[in-house]
């Protein structure tokens, strides 16, 4: 049906065009010749020829994509990557938004690091929902600017496809994990292990963060303990040695003694500080 609908524009172009010294059955002829010598071309990477050809096609008409579609490719194989671009927006506005080269200029855009893919991405998975190739340049863009969240959410949505795939739950476990999601990550790994519980890697990984969350526990109930211990000090400094002190001190100098003048209360906080950053640095803090 496609092909019927590029003939008719064919067709309309070439009636309609003015002073061609050339029958339309030619140029249809030439049209076809040069389309699918580009063709060839690019089959044995010869891109820069195929350009050549597809531009002999352009010159004929440049209301059909064909043509158009394959000088895009070809110059991305090349990296010339703004012709390329052009070409497939060429293209784009030809066909409209159901036009499979939004898939070509989103890899154009990430190639460029450009924020421009998400949106051609998205319209393209919108009318070709099972491509996996575009599913999986969306993932790895998500990844490469870190959108951490947004990057599980694509993988989360391929699993459902695939409950089982071990590769899309490893990224995910792993997303999670540079998300700071532990137990989720930790889950994932757990899922690996029971799909195949000699899966080193996973186990590895599960224990790693198994360690990290452990030592984050302890270094925590480390501080609350050093800071209650700071506080049952200042409490007892100031509801008993105080007193005792201000006691003895009136009994037998005569004398006052304020708590803000006691050492201890100044001095401590720094020795605490200091104990947690020694232990933590050498990784000395006790297990809980």
């Amino acid at each position: 049906m496609k092909m019927f609908k590029y003939l008719f524009i064919l067709f309309i172009s070439l009636f309609f065009s003015c002073g061609s010294s050339i029958s339309y059955e030619e140029q249809v002829k030439n049209y076809t010749m040069y389309v699918n010598k580009s063709d060839s071309l690019m089959k044995i990477e010869k891109y820069e020829k195929a350009i050549s050809y597809s531009n002999a096609a352009i010159e004929i008409t440049d209301t059909l994509p064909t043509a158009i579609y394959l000088k895009g490719l070809a110059s991305y194989k090349l990296n010339l990557l703004d012709e390329a671009e052009d070409s497939f927006t060429k293209v784009i506005e030809i066909e409209g938004l159901t036009s499979e080269a939004y898939k070509d200029r989103a890899k154009v855009y990430f190639k460029n690091g450009d924020n421009d893919f998400i949106d051609d991405i998205e319209i393209y998975i919108k009318n070709n929902p099972n491509d996996n190739e575009a599913s999986i340049l969306k993932r790895e863009y998500l990844e490469r600017r870190e959108e951490f969240e947004q990057a599980i959410n694509e993988y989360s949505i391929a699993i459902e496809k695939n409950k089982n795939d071990t590769l899309l739950l490893s990224k995910r476990a792993e997303l999670y994990f540079k998300n700071g999601d532990y137990e989720k990550s930790i889950k994932d790994y757990d899922h690996l292990l029971r799909l195949n519980p000699e899966n080193k890697q996973a186990d590895k990984k599960k224990n790693e963060i198994l360690f990290l969350v452990n030592e984050k526990s302890n270094r925590n109930i480390f501080i609350i303990i050093l800071l209650c211990f700071y506080v049952i000090y200042v409490t007892i400094s100031h509801l008993i040695l105080k007193p005792l002190v201000e006691k003895k001190a009136v009994s037998q100098i005569g004398g006052e003694l304020e708590i803000s003048k006691d050492p201890v209360i100044w001095i401590l906080p720094i020795v605490l500080v200091l104990t947690f950053f020694i232990l933590s640095y050498t990784n000395s803090i006790p297990n809980f």
